[in-house]
């Protein structure tokens, strides 16, 4: 065990790993970027066919138990992703009793880290924080009932940890997709095969991890926080309409490119009877051509964001991947119009002309859409009002979600679900077969 994980720290542990898996988020620099990665984030076929799931090293009373979370380092405790894994760590914590421990694999500040998860949480105060920096902090992992991977870096990392029970993946989109189709897409989507049990962020990925991968997983259902995010005083302006556009230049799945270019347009037609308001994250509208088209507010506080999205007529949200993220939820609660563009993954919740209005693709189509949004603005009111009911009713109790989840944490191997086998043989690592006794 102690040679296997020393060779897992001196693959996965640079110094800049951190800072490598943010930049090979974005196109820019990939070769260079996924060479390292390459390197750096790897497995063998032992580790591979090595058994994940250990029933048996689980504490029969859940107070008794641990459950160790593998994280990459975070800055800001309120982004969407992070966000849901605190709120299910407290959860499981102030439920069940279970003992919260986070492992940030790669450099971070302790009490940095500390702070932020008091931030989220101030039950979290009495979580452990271990940093992943170095051979000694590998191998020396402790033991616990429950581990859960939370990125696919994260599962490398857990895969060869061999004194935990369960371990679990929480999977909150399709992340090879955040990559061209590569070497660095092929390493994030192994991950999806290393045996763990899944913890899928909406349906539509629960349903890629079983039917593709033959993983096993639950839903955790995406809520929202209803003291954040409410239809509440209407603050919309009577003379000028406004449109909030999310906007993160260089994380492709968010279509920034082409909602530029729709935005000009709009702006083109409209002039000053728009207002067009960029949240998400920190840039410059000059560099990009939007110098006078729109205006940016950079990382909003997470209590602020419902008030902006109350004070604007039209949500404006773009998604390439298997996963709607949370703005749309948030934007229809606050009573804004969304607009967005057609992901057949997405189509659960988003649908064209009942609590949204749904785009092709194009610069042209984005901007009729946009402009049709506000010339009827008033009319649509059916649609605004209907998504306001649909997310409170639906999307409103993070504690029933987190309950179906808690559930399966606890009984795993109940489920009944057919998985397929992956015969990772020397001569054959890629051999798939569907074994009806799993």
């Amino acid at each position: 065990m102690k040679q296997q994980l020393h060779r897992l720290a001196k693959r996965i542990l640079a110094d800049d790993l951190k800072n490598l898996t943010r930049r090979a988020s974005t196109w820019g620099g990939y070769t260079d970027d996924a060479l390292q990665l390459a390197q750096f984030i790897d497995c063998s076929l032992e580790d591979l066919q090595f058994p994940q799931q250990h029933p048996e090293r689980v504490a029969k009373l859940a107070s008794d138990r641990v459950c160790n979370w593998y994280l990459p380092s975070f800055d800001n405790p309120f982004y969407g992703g992070i966000m849901t894994i605190l709120r299910l760590s407290n959860y499981l914590y102030q439920t069940h009793g279970i003992k919260q421990r986070f492992l940030i694999c790669g450099s971070a500040n302790k009490e940095e880290i500390r702070v932020n998860l008091i931030r989220a949480f101030d039950q979290l105060a009495n979580a452990e924080v271990h940093i992943l920096d170095s051979t000694d902090a590998i191998t020396n992992i402790p033991a616990s009932d429950y581990s859960i991977a939370t990125l696919w870096t994260t599962a490398y990392v857990l895969l060869s940890v061999r004194n935990t029970g369960y371990k679990f993946y929480m999977i909150q989109d399709f992340e090879p997709a955040f990559y061209p189709a590569g070497s660095t897409y092929a390493q994030a989507e192994l991950s999806y095969r290393f045996g763990f049990y899944g913890i899928a962020n909406t349906l539509s990925i629960k349903e890629i991890y079983e039917n593709t991968y033959g993983g096993t997983a639950v839903v955790l259902k995406p809520n929202i926080d209803k003291a954040i995010f409410h239809a509440g005083t209407d603050e919309r302006s009577l003379t000028k309409k406004r449109i909030f556009y999310y906007a993160r230049p260089g994380t492709p799945r968010n279509g920034f490119e082409l909602a530029a270019a729709a935005l000009r347009k709009v702006k083109e037609k409209y002039g000053e009877r728009v207002d067009i308001v960029c949240a998400g994250a920190g840039w410059n509208p000059e560099d990009f051509g939007l110098n006078g088209v729109v205006r940016t507010l950079g990382m909003l506080p997470y209590a602020a964001t419902g008030d902006l999205y109350r004070s604007c007529h039209v949500g404006f949200v773009m998604m390439m991947t298997k996963h709607p993220s949370y703005l749309p939820f948030e934007l229809m609660a606050c009573g804004s119009l969304v607009v967005t563009n057609y992901n057949e993954a997405n189509t659960w919740l988003l649908k064209d002309g009942e609590n949204c209005l749904i785009s092709m693709p194009s610069a042209t189509c984005l901007a009729k859409t946009l402009s049709f949004a506000l010339e009827n603005y008033e009319g649509l009111g059916a649609i605004r009002e209907s998504a306001v009911e649909s997310i409170l009713t639906k999307y409103g109790d993070w504690d029933k979600s987190f309950r179906e989840v808690s559930a399966f944490l606890f009984k795993p191997e109940s489920s009944n679900h057919l998985r397929k086998k992956y015969n990772f043989s020397i001569h054959n690592q890629s051999a798939l077969q569907t074994d009806p006794k799993k």
